[in-house]
Parts: C-alpha cells; sequence; structure tokens
C-alpha cells in the first residue's frame, strides 16, 4: 500500500506537534510505502530556516530585555527577571536543537523507508494554468497535489491513502472526488486512518 505525505506531515513529525502520527510513521515501515514529490524536501528546508531566523530574533529581544534588565539594578524584581530571561534563552537554543534533531530522524528514516517522486513541467504548467486548488497563495499546495495525482494515475492497481491535516486544501467537495477516481483515500487523523487500514 501506498501512503503519500506532504511537507505539513514532515514538519509536524519533526515539532513534535503529532505523537500519534511520528508514531505510526515509524511503527509502518515494513508494512506501507511512504511516497512524498521531492518539492516537498525544499519546502521543508524553506521551514526549517523561517524557524532558524524566528528563533534567531526571540534570541535576539530576550537578549535586549537581559540587557535592559541588568541595567536596571534599583527596580524591584529586575535581577529575577534577567534570570528567568535566561533560562528562557537556554530553553529556547534547546527547543531549535531537538527541532532539528528530531528532522533529521525523519529524514535518516524516509531515505530507508520512503520513496520520492519527480515533478514534471507539465505538472508546473497545470498548476499555473488550470489549478486544482483555488484560491491565492496555493501554488506550492496544488503542485505538490498534481505530483500525488499523476503518481497514483500511474498506480491505480495499488491501494493508496493520502494523508494530510491540511483540511483545508485538500478535503474540499472537487479534490476529494479526483482523490476517489484515482483509488486514493484521503484522512487527516491519524486515528481515522488506522480505524480503515485495521477494519
Amino acid at each position: 500500500m501506498i501512503i503519500y505525505l506532504e511537507t505539513n506531515s514532515i514538519m509536524s513529525i519533526a515539532k513534535g506537534r503529532n505523537k500519534e502520527l511520528a508514531d505510526f510513521v515509524y511503527q509502518s515501515s515494513d508494512k506501507y510505502k511512504f511516497v512524498i514529490p521531492s518539492i516537498c524536501l525544499m519546502e521543508t528546508l524553506v521551514a526549517i530556516e523561517r524557524e532558524e531566523k524566528r528563533n534567531q530574533a526571540f534570541s535576539q529581544t530576550i537578549q535586549i530585555e537581559m540587557n535592559e534588565g541588568k541595567r536596571n539594578k534599583e527596580l524591584a524584581n529586575s535581577a529575577s527577571f534577567v534570570n528567568y530571561l535566561e533560562l528562557c534563552l537556554i530553553d529556547n537554543g534547546k527547543l531549535l536543537r531537538d527541532f532539528r534533531n528530531r528532522f533529521l530522524k525523519i529524514l535518516a528514516y524516509l531515505k530507508n523507508h520512503g520513496e520520492l517522486i519527480e515533478p514534471r513541467i507539465e505538472m508546473l504548467e497545470n498548476t499555473l494554468n488550470a489549478p486544482l486548488i483555488p484560491g491565492k497563495n496555493q501554488n506550492r499546495d496544488d503542485f505538490i497535489l498534481q505530483v500525488i495525482l499523476a503518481h497514483a494515475e500511474n498506480n491505480l492497481a495499488i491501494p493508496k491513502v493520502f494523508f494530510s491535516e491540511n483540511t483545508k486544501d485538500f478535503a474540499n467537495t472537487n479534490i476529494q472526488q479526483i482523490f476517489t477516481s484515482l483509488g486514493i483515500n484521503y484522512f487527516s487523523k491519524i486515528a481515522n486512518l488506522q480505524g480503515w487500514l485495521y477494519q
């Protein structure tokens, strides 16, 4: 069975947002083939860079406030405030390191238990000329969808699942009809996916 994943699932595992998803993926290496559009790797790289910039900006803000707090020696609670910020700075650094380690772990796992599918130029043309996902700023998700649909069309005989918590883009009626026509079952919750798999 093929289980399609996209960028949000990788980031959700890396950031510790969905333990059920992480447990399912890590415990399913012998049962299912996880298939991911290769463009999702670039998206995760962009997301990591954004996370690091946000972390750096937050750390700089804390450092500025710590310096101010150290100068305000006569204000009540100034010392305890500075100590609290120092702890925040340490924990913030630990969070970023943990995130990077978790991200490298899921990458290593997918390297051994996943398959990348490559986009073609006509898929990008479809996204630009006749997108399946309506609305502005949806090109990347539409492009990912186009890649998955093309792969599914070439694997009609194989049972297929697409898991994504992004219900805004992937759960609309038109997309669901396309999924059905290609034999793709869509799930946004691991409990529902597992219930379907083990019925």
